[in-house]
């Protein structure tokens, strides 16, 4: 069964559909009652539409042609307050539209966003390019439905105030009005079946193709060193191929639909004003009833047009709908628990059984931990795992006493700082990349990470790194990861290789640094430097079962796992 995600529009226990969502657009929030009011505004705007060609027939046949000069001051009263109506209510209208539509784009792409960054995870996350059109396109189309809805009522209304009119002047015309109307209706609504399929179709042949480039500049770097540019841009051209195409198929439908609803329109304009003509010819209306039912005639042509494109546009709406509800109803990776976590101010001591290890390790609090992984692969497991991006199984991890499966990731991260080895950095500032708005970095912090040598360099903490950190070598980079960990505010910190690009000077510095910071702190390395500070060692590379890591790479432990001078790999302090 599936479950919405926390903060989903949907209640509790209880999937998403595109009708909640439509309805989390139209009524959530108190926008039910502004929408009604805007819709009575637009409804009032195309009354007033239709009442201007009625209006100038009227001031035809009762101030024109008995020539009264007094009806005609009237009557261009009348003409004049249906132009300040019409004016206002549309400019209200649309002010009121614009409050309802951007709200709900807003409510509905925060409820997307919270979905793709659920700490628990997806059991099928979505790629950056499918990602980005869940919270772009997917979300502007389903918001949109508003503006579908007061528009809709609003051509219906001109419609019914024309058909009304056109049946006070002849009962034959306004009954062909109403019936071209029924049945425009209907078989545009059966020809519009398809395009929902169709628009469904391509919006994720798009999202693919963004996903595919996305993973190109993203990996560019490794694809020009693997010499692998000419595979990536083929199978981003098939991709992208395959978007066109389906772009050009679900246009060709939507303009063959479109010009089909506009020659009905003119065919129906055509058929009435013959109609009219006829009718004046034979005496049976004025030269004012003709004037209005031309006018009328013109002025249904474009909502007529309209009416054909109402299933054309629900169709594209409810396809964006069915993916966001995909989305957000798709399940979680790990469960969420319903204990709140332990507050992130009290520290805890740890109780951690790695994998392949034959006891749990208890880990104090204040505790400098080093951990020597079977290999590079190893190494990001087992940070996954304390971080929760990997959910551990029960019994793997205690947080003062509790354990991390009954905590989930929020709890668990409340209390561990575990990010991933490869991290990522954004255009700004050194201090952007460091601390959240308004934050100060710490100068403790920022020469335990070598930092303070690097923003000295670079000119201070508000010196641009370029995009993705382009600005800083390697080394700077990894420095200014391993700042950002050093500053989250959490009791524990586990630190994956954080000195794998520097020199041995900058090494022993980080070392020494990381020695003199209080808290709880667990290195997941192969370095002998960093290992010869800890307080503890668990030789994890020679788990009985387990694959050997190919050779022992410059700087490593001995085969024991053991610098000399570090404590032993039991587990237990010298």
């Amino acid at each position: 069964m599936n479950h919405p995600p926390r903060d989903a529009p949907a209640p509790d226990g209880a999937a998403v559909t595109p009708g909640g969502l439509f309805r989390l657009v139209l009524l959530h929030g108190g926008r039910g009652v502004r929408l009604t009011l805007t819709t009575l505004a637009f409804m009032a705007h195309q009354l007033c539409e239709a009442l201007v060609p009625i209006v100038v027939g009227l001031v035809i046949d009762r101030a024109i042609a008995p020539g009264d000069p007094s009806a005609l001051l009237r009557w261009l009263t009348v003409l004049a307050g249906v132009f300040v109506v019409l004016s206002l209510s549309y400019q209200r209208a649309a002010a009121s539209m614009v409050t309802v539509y951007g709200y709900a784009e807003h409510e509905l792409r925060q409820a997307t966003v919270t979905r793709l960054l659920d700490p628990r995870g997806l059991r099928r996350r979505p790629g950056p390019g499918e990602a980005l059109a869940h919270v772009t396109s997917d979300t502007y189309r389903v918001a949109g439905v508003s503006w579908s809805v007061v528009e809709q009522a609003a051509t219906l209304t001109a419609i019914l105030t024309a058909s009304v009119a056109l049946l006070l002047i002849s009962v034959p015309l306004g009954i062909g009005v109403i019936v071209s109307t029924v049945l425009v209706l209907v078989l545009m609504r059966r020809l519009s079946m398809p395009l929902e399929a169709r628009g469904h179709a391509e919006q994720g042949s798009a999202a693919r193709a963004g996903e595919v480039a996305t993973d190109m500049i993203t990996g560019l770097r490794v694809l020009v060193g693997m010499n692998a540019r000419a595979e990536a841009a083929a199978r981003y051209r098939t991709a992208s191929d395959s978007s066109r195409r389906g772009a050009v198929a679900a246009a060709r439908a939507v303009l063959a639909y479109t010009g089909l609803s506009v020659a009905l329109s003119g065919v129906f304009l055509a058929a009435l004003a013959t109609a009219a003509g006829l009718l004046a010819l034979d005496g049976q209306l004025t030269v004012g009833q003709l004037v209005t039912v031309l006018g009328l005639a013109q002025f249904l042509q474009g909502s007529l047009a309209h009416v054909g494109t109402f299933a054309a546009n629900w169709s594209h709406k409810r396809a964006s709908a069915r993916r966001l509800a995909d989305l957000l109803n798709e399940p979680p990776a790990a469960p969420g628990p319903d204990t709140p976590a332990p507050g992130p101010d009290t520290p805890a001591d740890l109780v951690w059984h790695p994998p392949g290890h034959g006891t749990p390790v208890k880990i104090p609090t204040g505790t400098l931990l080093g951990v020597v992984p079977r290999h590079p692969a190893h190494a990001r497991d087992l940070s996954d795992r304390l971080g929760h991006r990997v959910p551990p199984p029960r019994g793997e991890l205690l947080i003062g006493g509790r354990d991390a499966a009954d905590l989930g990731p929020d709890g668990v991260r409340a209390h561990i700082t575990a990010p991933p080895h490869h991290g990522s950095l954004f255009s700004g500032t050194l201090r952007a990349n460091l601390t959240p708005p308004g934050g100060i970095p710490d100068p403790a912090l920022l020469r335990a990470a070598a930092l303070d040598d690097v923003l000295e360099h670079l000119g201070g903490p508000d010196a641009e790194v370029g995009e993705e950190g382009r600005r800083l070598s390697g080394g700077q980079r990894q420095r200014l990861l391993l700042a950002r960990a050093l500053h989250a505010d959490t009791p524990v910190r586990v630190l994956d290789e954080p000195a794998t690009a520097v020199d041995p000077v900058t090494e022993r510095r980080i070392a020494e640094g990381l020695r003199a910071l209080t808290g709880t702190t667990v290195l997941i390395t192969t370095s002998r430097i960093l290992l010869s500070t800890c307080d503890q060692v668990i030789d994890l590379s020679a788990t009985p079962g387990a694959p050997e890591p190919n050779g022992t790479p410059p700087g490593a432990p001995e085969p024991n796992g053991t610098p000399p001078g570090a404590p032993e790999p039991n587990g237990t302090p010298r």
